[in-house]
């Protein structure tokens, strides 16, 4: 048995997860479509919640982690790199999107009431976008780009759970406008509590490059210090935010 045809049976039934959700999955019918025999199928998954487990293990985790890799390791750009993943989200709904909804959020809402390990193994899936999210929010704070006063985490959670929210009223709404529409206003909101005005940026900027020009009155370690940590000041910061809205 090869790993390619593992691989393609847990990538078909997450597609067929999508469409219609795990509980109506029927591994028959995907077995057929596949064209593989029953002994094949059963040798990777013996059951199948042995089959569920490893799609979100194996295909959605992944899945999830992609959709918010922009911001992996970023250190400057936070602003920006969010909002690009925002109207990424927007840009690629379609009706038939929309109206499946978000697969995590369906499979949650059909599996973690009865099975404790599905339970923690979407958690999982949940948990490594708000970490990826909120790694990118601290740095965003050491940049300068964000403001201070909200909990990191809490920010990232937030955000995730809104998204959740958005695909689900334009799944019971049937409708990618509303969508568009809650995703757009989630835009703000996060621009609104999590990006530091533009006005106050500045203002922090000139301040650091007048103290960075002054003449010292200590030491200086190395030359061109003062310089590099003007001109990293200086850098372009999330020009999404800058426009208005």
């Amino acid at each position: 048995m090869s790993t390619t045809t593992r691989q393609l049976i847990l990538q078909r039934c997450f597609e067929a997860i999508q469409a219609k959700g795990f509980e109506t999955l029927r591994t028959d019918k995907e077995i057929a479509r596949l064209k593989i025999t029953k002994g094949a199928f059963y040798h990777y998954f013996p059951n199948k919640s042995e089959l569920g487990y490893a799609v979100v293990d194996e295909v959605m985790l992944p899945f999830y982690e992609q959709k918010w890799a922009s911001l992996n390791n970023i250190e400057s750009g936070i602003a920006a790199a969010i909002n690009a993943i925002f109207e990424n989200e927007k840009s690629k709904a379609t009706d038939t999107i929309i109206k499946r909804g978000d697969v995590l959020t369906n499979m949650i809402l059909e599996m973690s009431h009865s099975d404790e390990l599905f339970r923690q193994k979407l958690e999982a899936v949940n948990e490594v976008q708000v970490r990826i999210l909120q790694k990118a929010i601290m740095a965003g704070r050491v940049a300068g780009e964000l403001k201070s006063q909200t909990d990191a985490r809490s920010m990232a959670l937030f955000i995730i759970g809104q998204m959740m929210g958005c695909y689900t009223i334009g799944k019971v709404r049937g409708s990618k406008d509303t969508f568009i529409s809650m995703v757009s206003t989630l835009q703000k909101q996060v621009k609104d509590t999590l990006v530091m005005d533009s006005a106050v940026m500045e203002k922090k900027e000139s301040s650091v490059a007048s103290t960075a020009s002054a003449p010292p009155s200590y030491p200086t370690f190395g030359s061109g210090s003062s310089n590099k940590i003007v001109e990293e000041e200086k850098a372009p910061r999330g020009g999404w935010f800058n426009r208005s809205r």
